[in-house]
């Protein structure tokens, strides 16, 4: 098989299968497509996790390592979230204090492994140096955090009510997010250099920055594209008000109602 052809298969073909498994099995509410929907988003996993093996020769391959480096942290982040977010006010499937305690150790280990990969000695290194899209993932993870947290503070406090606790648990998240920019940004790591981590770090701010302006630009054109298509429409039309037969209709009607039925029922 030719290099382009096992790119193919084993890199781009795996992440559709992905992308489309996960979508169908997470929105079908047939149990048929939404298990053929979780064995394709599995294969397409497994195909891009062994790319290290499968695909050797190319670049592609590093971003499969990153993957199977985050599996131990993004498992635990995602299990110990769910836990916490089912222990809470939750109307069914409550879980209980032991599960919501579990899940909070569970988020502390994961956010501790993820800095380890940073801090530590376990820094996703491929093949010999430091993996090129770990680079890229941990400065925006932290500013998309950052930026996330500090949007949902404000949000909780302009539609919520009584949620000053969730408030200073965002506003925790975002300074926690925001010192760890600012340490990896001032000091050398083991592996990563504060240079390398200021430079990415601007290069996801612009990133970020290009997609929520490209977002607020698709909701402003859908609005002036739906102002203009409901401004173009005729005025429904005005029905005439009822006469007096109508409304002594009416009346007999809730009347009725008011009773509880006629005799005959």
């Amino acid at each position: 098989m030719e290099e382009a052809t096992q790119a193919f298969v084993f890199f781009w073909l795996a992440g559709l299968f992905l992308l489309c498994g996960s979508l169908v099995g997470f929105f079908s509410k047939v149990g048929w497509q939404r298990r053929l929907g979780a064995i394709l988003a599995a294969l397409g996993l497994l195909s891009l996790l062994a790319t290290p093996w499968t695909l050797s020769f190319s670049p592609s391959s590093a971003f499969g390592h990153l993957l199977g480096s985050l599996i131990g942290p993004a498992v635990l982040l995602g299990v110990g979230f769910y836990q916490i977010t089912f222990a809470g006010n939750v109307p069914v499937g409550r879980l209980t204090r032991t599960d919501r305690n579990v899940g909070v150790v569970m988020v502390i280990v994961g956010v501790l492994w993820l800095e380890a990969m940073h801090w530590g000695t376990i820094t996703p290194t491929y093949p010999d140096t430091v993996n090129r899209y770990w680079l890229i993932f941990w400065p925006t993870m932290l500013l998309g955090t950052l930026a996330g947290a500090c949007g949902a503070h404000v949000l909780v406090g302009l539609i919520g009510e009584e949620r000053q606790r969730e408030q200073q648990l965002m506003l925790l998240v975002a300074v926690f997010a925001g010192l760890l920019l600012l340490l990896g940004a001032t000091n050398d790591g083991p592996n990563v250099a504060k240079g390398v981590f200021a430079e990415e770090v601007l290069l996801a701010a612009a990133d970020i920055f290009g997609a929520l302006v490209g977002t607020a630009v698709a909701v402003l054109l859908f609005a002036v594209v739906l102002a203009v298509y409901e401004s173009q429409q005729p005025a429904p039309e005005r029905l005439d008000p009822p006469n007096a037969a109508q409304l002594e209709q009416a009346g007999r009607t809730i009347a009725q109602n008011l009773r509880g039925g006629s005799e005959d029922e």
